[in-house]
């Protein structure tokens, strides 16, 4: 009697295990995408909706970050970096392989930066790469 007790207390636990790692991969919908810049590189992380981010200024030698919601291929958030903070919107392709961004500062609110600042998947292990005749730079 006292082993099928045990037996069933494993079997439990086991199910439970199991149980428990298959919500956990439902929940993990993490994607990582690795784009080059013209300022530098830029890592973005998505989880439904919700978007972060960090890119490099190669001119400050400093790490900047983004963070918002994504809305179909738009993410509206908010960045900071060395230069400050502000709003943020960036468009993606359908395929989120291409970006393009406007963005204002908390300084100046009233004036956008619109399309200054694109975006493209790394496309291989290069340091940088021409596009659209932009050099985009991937370290």
């Amino acid at each position: 009697m006292k082993s099928k007790t045990i037996f069933y207390s494993v079997l439990l636990f086991m199910l439970s295990i199991q149980f428990s790692t298959a919500q956990n991969q439902k929940k993990n919908t993490v994607i990582s995408k690795n784009y080059c810049t013209e300022i530098g590189r830029f890592d973005l992380l998505i989880d439904n909706d919700e978007v972060a981010g960090s890119y490099l200024l190669i001119h400050k030698n400093a790490l900047g970050g983004v963070w918002g919601r994504l809305k179909g291929s738009v993410m509206t958030g908010r960045w900071h970096d060395a230069d400050g903070k502000g709003d943020i919107i960036i468009t993606f392709t359908d395929d989120f392989s291409f970006f393009t961004a406007n963005y204002r500062s908390d300084d100046a609110p009233e004036k956008w930066y619109k399309d200054s600042w694109h975006g493209a998947l790394r496309p291989n292990e290069n340091a940088s790469f021409e596009f659209n005749n932009k050099t985009y730079t991937c370290e």
